[in-house]
């Protein structure tokens, strides 16, 4: 899948939409950590290899139906980042979170020109276990099994497992139009810095099998687990770079 262009490519493997939950709340089992999450906008100055991309931001807000959640990733890059994204692009995910947790009902990427050939559209059926849909022209179809996620979906996911006290191991994540194995692992915690002060926060690594690029993902307990920053290494070298700039809840 090519999430937000080729600058955003790497971007949204690294965070995609970060849900929120109450601060610091001790939540310890997926029904309780629903019921605190709540709307929220984020923003994350985003860099590539050191050069300024501009920013990304995320809202995360109640569907139209009980249960139904929706997050829009829309980005505000600068004019040099804008060769290989246009300002018009955006990501818009449905999921559905239920005490069972987190699971998607449909991905969109709108590249942000008059055509659609870089587009992706994605729904789940979930009672025949398959995805449907295009990636940048090409029809796809996939089996899938329970647990089954897109870049945007597994970041609910994630947060749910922390909140519930949980360290997951792993996760299938469509990308590309194909069904991938992603593995996940923690590295212990540390302090970052934010607009909010200095916050501890948790450290967690992932890799898609076969791939040579590690991403770090620094959870703050104390903003309800919301990411404050994320980086990607490419060969133990850092590519990607997000840091939290602004929150709001509600």
């Amino acid at each position: 899948m090519r999430q937000v262009s080729n600058w955003c490519v790497r971007v949204a493997v690294v965070a995609g939409a970060w849900l929120s939950a109450a601060p610091g709340a001790a939540l310890g089992d997926p029904a309780t950590a629903l019921s605190s999450l709540q709307p929220y906008a984020a923003r994350y100055q985003v860099s590539y290899r050191g050069l300024n991309g501009g920013e990304i931001e995320s809202n995360f807000k109640r569907g139209t139906a009980p249960g139904q959640w929706q997050y829009e990733t829309r980005v505000f890059p600068t004019l040099l980042a804008r060769i290989a994204i246009s300002s018009q692009a955006h990501e818009l995910s449905v999921i559905q979170a239920n005490a069972a947790g987190i699971r998607p009902l449909s991905f969109n990427f709108d590249d942000g020109s008059a055509s659609a050939a870089k587009d992706v559209r994605l729904v789940y059926d979930w009672n025949e276990l398959t995805v449907t849909g295009s990636v940048e022209g090409k029809p796809v179809a996939l089996a899938i099994t329970p647990g089954t996620h897109d870049t945007s979906s597994v970041q609910a996911a994630m947060i749910l497992e922390l909140l519930a006290g949980r360290k997951p191991q792993g996760f299938k994540i469509i990308t590309g139009g194909k069904l991938r194995e992603y593995r996940y692992w923690p590295e212990g915690t540390q302090q970052v810095m934010t607009p909010y002060g200095q916050v501890e926060a948790e450290v967690w690594a992932s890799q898609r099998t076969g791939s040579n690029r590690v991403t770090k993902t620094w959870h703050a307990a104390s903003l309800g687990y919301v990411p404050v920053q994320a980086i990607q290494y490419r060969k133990g070298n850092p590519e990607v770079q997000m840091k939290l700039v602004k929150l709001k809840r509600g």
